[in-house]
């Protein structure tokens, strides 16, 4: 499915920073982990397309955010809207998942497994310690891999075979992980490409959503067809 995504962008540039954060109790569920249970957010319940049998699209989160900010970006509603399935989770300890105690790479591998399907995995800052190690052990097990400036590139190594298409979105005046670190960790990966938007931050799909989702939806579109 092709999107117009002028169209829809500049419609979500508006409405993005107005989203409301309570979220709607239909949208929530629970995925069992060894030591406790995540928190999650069912992005292609937030409008009425029907989803095609594309990958989901899994959203992790940085320090200072948590499964809703990918509604609250408008992010999840815009996938939704181009019929591509998405699910956002609260890390151990962050919005509503406990903190307990876990292994990052078995625990992604546990919400994998209950997804069981294909993922596009995305992983902004802070959630570089799981996405990095589990991609790290399970090179052929992600339909896609969308990093923006994770943290933990320094111990990065690509295991040989990784062939998992990627793309690297990065704010240009990041100072959390430079750019610098972002063309190290694309370099490394064959086929992988890099987005810098100009003048965007750590955050970038906060301080630049519009820019944000055009390099995004391109992308994970292009798994999809």
């Amino acid at each position: 499915m092709k999107l117009a995504l002028g169209v829809v962008l500049a419609a979500l540039a508006l409405s993005a920073c107005s989203t409301e954060n309570s979220i709607p109790e239909e949208l929530l569920m629970s995925i069992p982990v060894t030591g406790g249970e995540l928190n999650a957010i069912r992005g292609g319940d937030l409008c009425d397309v029907e989803s095609t049998s594309g990958p989901v699209v899994l959203f992790l989160h940085g320090a200072s955010f948590n499964a809703n900010t990918w509604v609250e970006t408008g992010t999840h509603k815009l996938l939704c809207e181009v019929g591509l399935p998405s699910l956002s989770i609260d890390l151990p300890g962050f919005g509503k998942s406990p903190r307990f105690e876990h292994d990052p790479t078995q625990l992604l591998d546990e919400v994998v497994a209950f997804i069981a399907d294909d993922v596009v995995l995305v992983s902004p800052s802070m959630s570089g310690s799981y996405s990095l190690p589990w991609l790290a052990t399970n090179p052929g097990s992600a339909a896609g891999f969308v990093p923006i400036a994770p943290v933990g590139i320094g111990g990065w190594s690509t295991p040989d075979g990784f062939a998992v298409p990627t793309r690297g979105i990065w704010g240009s005046t990041d100072s959390v992980v430079p750019v610098a670190d972002g063309r190290r960790l694309i370099s490394s990966i064959d086929g992988a490409d890099l987005i810098v938007i100009e003048g965007g931050g750590h955050a970038v799909y906060m301080t630049n959503p519009g820019d944000f989702h055009a390099a995004f939806i391109d992308f994970v579109q292009g798994l999809s067809r």
